[in-house]
């Protein structure tokens, strides 16, 4: 701005009545240029009875905390900062709102996972803040149950009058025709909608549920075994449905008569997770989730078939919330059928499988990092590792990589192999995890206690870079950096002390296996920093040297096709080649093991 006396932009619409029946809890802050959240201004100037707008980090600086509280915090792309983790916390600390939403225009699904985290308890695009703006401001205008009764009604009352004064909105013909093509597309989608659940329900009745029943009810006749398991379920706005299953069938056949869910329309085919009744907590962060009906494939159930849903059921369930419509719910359905495949439901899990002769640790992400911060806070060291199809294809041969793994204080699963594996194993995987997938939770961890990262390998520049990202998205402390191009022989007692010097707490290894695992090996005793991690290309992601494959592709299992896409003349031979090698070598190790055992 042009004058210094508009830095920071405040509209002010109280009266008297106003501040007395809302306090200082009617006031909301922007981040973002004027131009671009003008629209979003003036939704919530018929909200709140004062918006103050700040459109860089310098105007932002200017608000005196002290003398601001405001109830909600609207940070969107448009500001001058780029949306991160630590300008979340930034506004959280100086001026504590009550609520906080972010808006971005931004496809990356590792942000919008990081920003989630922070307790938003909105992130989305624009677009479908506006389709949800009245429900999203009510919400905002509600407190804690732990308030009188007063304060109650007075949210009441302004959550009423906020109603009146949307729907009292003066309508040009313009609007009332963009109403109207809006208000006929929502009703054409969702008669399109159950038009295919109905064709599906006939056609999965009449080929698979039907003959099924049939043979069932032999089964019964003779062995007196019953047909159905009764399950009452938590349906669209937390009411309980009661469905049945095939009892004494294995998954995903013993879920069949759930089809027949779609001609009631209790469920839908594509939906939230279908889960018991009064299983999720009445608790603010559930009012988006519980009015959607539940479908019989969901987001949460592919994630967690794949041994990805790292960031919570709360988090996917709120992702599919504000994704949902007809062209999503049609390819998550595509993505649910490869899922079918690897996926596994057995309850029995161990915290360790053997594997090939190596004990792999079986924990879930969070169980990961309470094991780092344990290592962090008690100032010992660990060597971690990880491992997918291909490490264990070098491991076989080489014999002084596989000596380096045992040698381990935790050995972690990487990949879909090994999902695949712990199927054929009978020791289902908890979930799946790498290097790349673990970075935001440890950076996270890292960041809220104090501990400082030193990134070491890849190409000169790239190490420098990928800190730089990290810093900048998770809010942690990069405590220095150096390229993996140096004589390991000659040039590594200069390295560690530069890696001791800087202080760091956790050091990351980009070397590639088996080279990063036998340079922490060799000389852990002395490296200063507790956490020592080999990472692989982990750099090279970050950085954006290298894409990532979608998160749809990880999901289904195929991240390997699209890496050989990438670099088909590096990678062919890895997948192509080590992947069935690797389900060979699984299957001659389990039946050689269970030989000798008996």
């Amino acid at each position: 701005m042009d004058d210094p006396d508009d830095a920071i932009m405040t509209e002010n619409r109280c009266s008297g009545e106003d501040v007395l029946e809302y306090g200082f809890f009617s006031k909301a802050l922007i981040l973002g240029r004027k131009e671009s959240v003008g629209e979003l201004f003036r939704l919530l100037q018929e909200s709140y009875q004062q918006v103050t707008l700040a459109e860089n980090s310098g105007e932002l600086e200017n608000l005196k905390p002290e003398k601001q509280s405001f109830r909600l915090a609207v940070m969107t792309d448009s500001f001058s900062e780029t949306l991160s983790l630590g300008l979340v916390n930034r506004v959280r600390q100086n001026f504590d709102p009550e609520k906080m939403i972010c808006l971005s225009t931004d496809d990356d699904q590792e942000k919008e996972r990081v920003l989630r985290s922070a307790g938003l308890i909105y992130f989305g695009s624009y677009r479908s803040f506006f389709a949800f703006a009245e429900k999203i401001i009510n919400q905002t205008l509600t407190g804690h149950q732990s308030r009188s009764r007063n304060a109650m009604e007075s949210r009441k009352d302004s959550a009423k009058a906020l109603e009146k004064r949307l729907k009292g909105r003066s309508l040009s013909l313009k609007s009332l025709f963009k109403r109207a093509v809006f208000r006929f597309g929502a009703i054409a989608a969702e008669v399109l909608a159950r038009v295919i659940e109905i064709i599906v329900a006939s056609v999965m009745t009449l080929v698979f549920v039907f003959p099924l029943l049939v043979i069932l009810l032999f089964r019964r006749l003779f062995a007196g075994t019953p047909v159905f398991d009764k399950r009452i379920v938590s349906g669209a706005f937390a009411k309980p449905v009661t469905v049945f299953r095939f009892r004494d069938i294995s998954s995903p056949f013993c879920d069949l008569p759930l089809f027949l869910e779609l001609f009631t329309g209790r469920l839908a085919l594509a939906g939230t997770a279908i889960r018991s009744w009064k299983e999720s907590p009445a608790v603010p962060e559930n009012a988006y989730i519980r009015p959607v009906k539940p479908g019989i494939v969901s987001l949460w159930d592919i994630r967690n078939s794949s041994k990805i849903a790292h960031e919570g059921q709360q988090a996917i369930e709120w992702e599919y919330v504000f994704r949902k419509h007809l062209f999503y719910d049609f390819m998550l359905m595509l993505r649910a059928l490869p899922v079918m495949l690897y996926s596994e439901n057995s309850e029995i899990s161990s915290s360790h499988f053997a594997l090939l002769g190596l004990n792999l640790n079986n924990l879930t992400m969070d169980e990961a990092i309470s094991v780092m911060q344990r290592t962090l806070d008690e100032k010992k060291q660990s060597a971690i590792y990880f491992v997918n199809p291909d490490c264990l294809n070098k491991m076989v041969s080489d014999r002084e990589y596989f000596r380096i793994l045992k040698t381990g204080n935790y050995v972690f699963p990487d990949g879909i192999g090994l999902s695949i594996a712990g199927k054929m194993l009978g020791t289902p995987l908890r979930e799946n995890i790498n290097g790349t997938d673990m970075l935001p939770y440890l950076c996270k961890m890292a960041a809220a206690k104090g501990y400082s990262v030193f990134l070491l390998g890849g190409k000169p520049g790239i190490a420098e870079k990928a800190g730089q990202h990290i810093s900048e998205t998770y809010g942690v402390t990069i405590a220095g950096s150096a390229d993996g191009y140096f004589d390991h022989r000659s040039e590594s007692d200069a390295v560690i002390g530069k890696i001791n010097s800087s202080g760091a707490a956790i050091l990351l290894v980009a070397f590639g296996a088996p080279l990063q695992e036998i340079w922490i090996a060799e000389h852990r005793q002395k490296l200063l920093p507790r956490v020592l991690m080999g990472v692989g290309g982990l750099f090279d992601f970050y950085s954006g040297t290298i894409r990532r494959a979608p998160r749809w592709m990880r999901e289904i299992g195929f991240e390997w096709v699209y890496r050989i896409f990438q670099e088909p003349a590096r990678m062919w031979r890895r997948y192509v080649i080590g992947n069935p090698l690797f389900l060979y070598r699984v299957m001659k190790w389990k039946v050689f093991t269970q030989s000798n055992s008996k």
